[in-house]
């Protein structure tokens, strides 16, 4: 077994003081707390050594249920109580809204394009959309105001990703028996084809863009375009479609091995190229959660 630093635990007082003395009840399994990292080895050996375990999987956790323990591993990532605020919001307004849930999936949506992988210029520029899926959520008359003033307001950037991106929670459930998976399931939110609304959504404004201004297009990404030319038009075409932008001066930009090193607000960033036609569903989620990104 790894050799981890000692855990928390859930439940260590009682755990105290309910030893001994309650023979013939059998205590409820206690959680241990880890961080991510090298948890693979720790759930093989969670799988070979018990009868029965159950591995729940989220964009920022695993939990491992065996019989006598339950041990949870989180990223450190785990969304803040501001975050759930927002989130409880925006399901609040949907639900009054009236609105039925969009039909729409990740199949339904074009996230990126990219003009030549090959070649950049050392300078261009960017232009992102402020808010791009709490916008396109009031825009459309899911939410209020009020609502998308706070999201606005209310708590910081990370947050406001992170609630839009709960209407496409998912959670993998695998439970195994001597070793073998015996079932899997996944439950997955009522509210995703919002979520995926908005990326269909966003998606075209990005498509739009690229027709209008051509060879100035050097990629866009779920909410930002990239562009070699004079980039205010852009902008103003993108508020004209009621979406509130902004430019970002990218310098020194590099290529080498399929990465893009650049300088932005004078530190030092990376992006690296898609080299696939598609994007899944888990990699849209993270970058809404705020962890990877273009030119952001």
């Amino acid at each position: 077994m790894p050799n981890y630093s000692k855990p928390t635990t859930s439940s260590d007082n009682q755990s105290n003081k309910s030893g001994a003395g309650t023979s013939g009840k059998l205590k409820p399994p206690i959680t241990l707390q880890y961080r991510l990292g090298n948890e693979r080895e720790f759930l093989e050996k969670a799988i070979r050594e018990n009868h029965s375990v159950t591995v729940k999987r989220t964009n920022y956790s695993l939990k491992i249920e065996t019989p006598r323990r339950k041990y949870f591993f989180g990223n450190g990532r785990s969304s803040s109580k501001r975050a759930f605020a927002g989130y409880n919001k925006i399901l609040k307004d949907i639900k009054a809204s009236g609105m039925e849930t969009p039909e729409c999936s990740a199949r339904d949506v074009k996230y990126w394009w990219f003009k030549d992988k090959t070649a950049y210029p050392e300078h261009f520029f960017s232009v992102d959309i402020n808010s791009a899926y709490p916008t396109a959520l009031k825009n459309v008359g899911a939410i209020t105001p009020q609502t998308f003033d706070f999201l606005q307001k209310g708590i910081d950037k990370i947050d406001r990703l992170r609630c839009v991106g709960m209407l496409a929670t998912q959670k993998g459930i695998y439970h195994y028996e001597d070793g073998k998976l015996v079932d899997f399931e996944v439950d997955t939110s009522d509210y995703s084809g919002w979520f995926f609304m908005c990326c269909v959504i966003i998606g075209e404004v990005m498509d739009l863009c690229k027709r209008r201004y051509g060879d100035q297009v050097l990629h866009y990404w779920v909410d930002g375009i990239a562009l070699t030319d004079d980039p205010w038009d852009c902008l103003c075409y993108i508020e004209h479609l009621g979406y509130q932008s902004k430019i970002e001066v990218i310098e020194n930009c590099r290529l080498k091995n399929g990465w893009l090193t650049y300088t932005k607000d004078g530190k030092k960033k990376y992006l690296h190229l898609p080299r696939r036609v598609d994007i899944t569903d888990e990699e849209v989620k993270r970058f809404i959660s705020g962890h990877n990104g273009v030119f952001k």
